[in-house]
């Protein structure tokens, strides 16, 4: 293994001291040396170092930055007499973007060489700036010395230094105007004609590609790796919050939340249920969409169309939408289809908006129009207990519609049944309709709204008037949110018992624990039914991430 010491010491006399920015000055590069030779000295000159050199590789770097940021709209307001509009307010990405496509070849890798310089000895700094906490903690802790880990690593992630994995985008953005490898260099002797410059981008454009690929294969890898680990009986009541898909991370390694591809990439790697989150366009078509609008998801958050909500968009403009991805929000019928020709155990957990009864009806007038595909819907849930109730009142009626006109299917219960449709296609389904649940927030939650239900583990008693009112159908369940104490003794034997009566589901927020060891004891020891989970590479342990 090359020692880290060792690797920057090629770093500095290869990459840096090669290639001078347009400047003339290197970048701040960490004294790995000296600093580490402070380890054997004292505690107080170790940090006296180590924090003397953060701030002066904070200060080169936030400099370059700022620097290489003035040079961009300098020369961007300069370009044309519609600048100044053209580029007010821009995103950081957007601004590369359009500076990239007013530089012609030469420039363009001048940038590139520049943006890729500055993040190079900013990630390197930031690593060698690790190693020596790391490095001394090891020590301290063979001298009875404190370590430092808790002490300097968080001034080290709060650094404006840490900033530098946005400039990733940035060099991503100018490969591909460029179509340049990452290490690509000059071939000396070689004239950069049409021919060869054809070569090299297509060459680029495949490289890239294939790197794309193998990101994507590793991550359905992982799933399926992990999958395998997972106890069977309980794959079934874990529940892909929205899909295969990467909730604080744009990489593009899986696909987008609520996308056609996030859900049968989960279902084809043996997930069971997926959530997803649904919306009714202007044109009454259901869509899967989480927030009222599409401007966090939209390749361009600035069009109109992706600022307007989504129940005042038609499917066609929706259409016209292009996502991070490259896709488009999916059509609920779509990606109900799309679970039942892969068959078998592939189900949604949909999750209906507060408020929106609308959508509660255009999804039983789904249910009428294709029946074959209610089995597809394992649960749908809310957090409006009102629009709940009225949804199984709607259920129960579709219930005895669909007896009236494809015959009973009370006389068994496990049955299918067969029909031919008023296109003569050949259909079957079976006689569950799907469970109604009610979604519910912490008792403490600083964040619930006027239609949420606040109840805590402490108290479940709230659910029972809550599922069974005496003027209404019962639903089948409810949702909690996740709490600590469901795994304390108490809260356990709280679960178990509302378990014995109902289906119990458990979402999280950000930050609760996420992982199979947390589920599996809710699923064991609680009884829980679902169980909500992002799959992170932390889901089943430190060994798989």
């Amino acid at each position: 293994m090359v020692k880290f010491g060792r690797h920057l010491q090629f770093y500095l006399e290869g990459d840096v001291q090669s290639s001078p920015d347009g400047g003339g000055s290197e970048p701040f590069i960490v004294p790995y040396t000296d600093i580490r030779e402070c380890i054997g000295m004292s505690q107080t000159q170790f940090v006296r170092a180590w924090q003397t050199s953060l701030r002066a590789a904070s200060d080169d770097y936030a400099h370059r930055v700022r620097k290489l940021w003035e040079m961009i709209f300098d020369d961007l307001f300069r370009s044309s007499d519609a600048a100044e509009r053209q580029c007010r307010g821009l995103t950081f990405d957007r601004a590369v973007s359009l500076y990239a496509s007013t530089l012609d070849e030469g420039r363009s890798r001048d940038l590139f060489a520049t943006i890729k310089r500055i993040h190079s000895a900013a990630s390197m700094n930031v690593e060698a700036f690790r190693k020596l906490v790391k490095k001394f903690d090891k020590c301290a802790i063979a001298r009875g010395d404190d370590m430092l880990t808790s002490t300097l690593i968080p001034q080290l992630y709060s650094a404006p230094l840490m900033a530098y994995p946005t400039l990733e985008g940035h060099i991503e953005t100018l490969r591909d105007s460029m179509a340049v490898e990452d290490d690509e260099e000059e071939i000396d002797g070689v004239d950069d004609d049409s021919i060869m410059h054809s070569i090299r981008r297509k060459t680029a454009f495949v490289t890239k590609d294939s790197a794309d690929v193998r990101r994507r294969a590793d991550e359905l890898s992982w799933l399926h790796d992990m999958l395998a680990g997972v106890p069977s009986g309980e794959i079934p009541r874990l529940v892909a919050h929205r899909g295969f898909h990467c909730p604080r991370d744009n990489s593009g390694k899986r696909p987008l939340e609520n996308s056609l591809s996030a859900y049968e990439s989960a279902w084809s790697a043996g997930i069971h249920l997926c959530e997803c989150d649904v919306a009714l366009t202007k044109d009454e078509k259901l869509v899967l969409a989480h927030d009222e609008d599409f401007s966090r998801l939209a390749l361009d958050p600035s069009t109109a169309s992706s600022r307007k909500k989504v129940g005042d968009l038609t499917m066609k403009e929706i259409i016209s939408l292009t996502f991070k991805s490259g896709s488009r929000p999916p059509l609920l019928l779509d990606v109900l289809r799309s679970a039942q020709a892969i068959g078998g155990f592939a189900r949604l957990v949909i999750e209906i908006k507060p408020g929106n009864q609308v959508a509660c009806a255009a999804l039983i007038n789904l249910f009428r129009q294709h029946p074959d595909l209610i089995e597809r819907c394992a649960v749908i849930m809310s957090f409006d207990a009102y629009t709940m109730h009225k949804l199984k009142c709607g259920l129960n009626e579709l219930d005895a519609w669909l007896d009236t006109h494809y015959g009973s299917r009370s006389d068994s219960p496990d049955s299918v049944l067969s029909f031919e449709d008023e296109h003569g296609r050949f259909v079957s389904f079976g006689p569950k309709l799907p469970n109604i649940l009610l979604l519910t927030v912490l008792r403490e939650s600083t964040r619930k709204q006027h239609h949420q239900l606040p109840v805590s583990v402490s108290d479940l008693s709230p659910v029972h008037s809550w599922l069974r009112p005496e003027d209404k159908p019962s639903l089948d369940g409810v949702y909690l949110q996740y709490q600590p104490e469901m795994l304390q003794r108490e809260g356990i034997a709280a679960m178990q018992a509302l378990s014995k009566e109902y289906l119990v589901g458990v979402w999280a927020r950000h930050g609760d624990p996420d992982d199979i060891v947390t589920a599996s004891r809710l699923m064991k020891e609680c009884g829980v039914s679902f169980v909500n989970t992002d799959l992170p590479r932390t889901f089943a342990g430190k060994q798989l991430a």
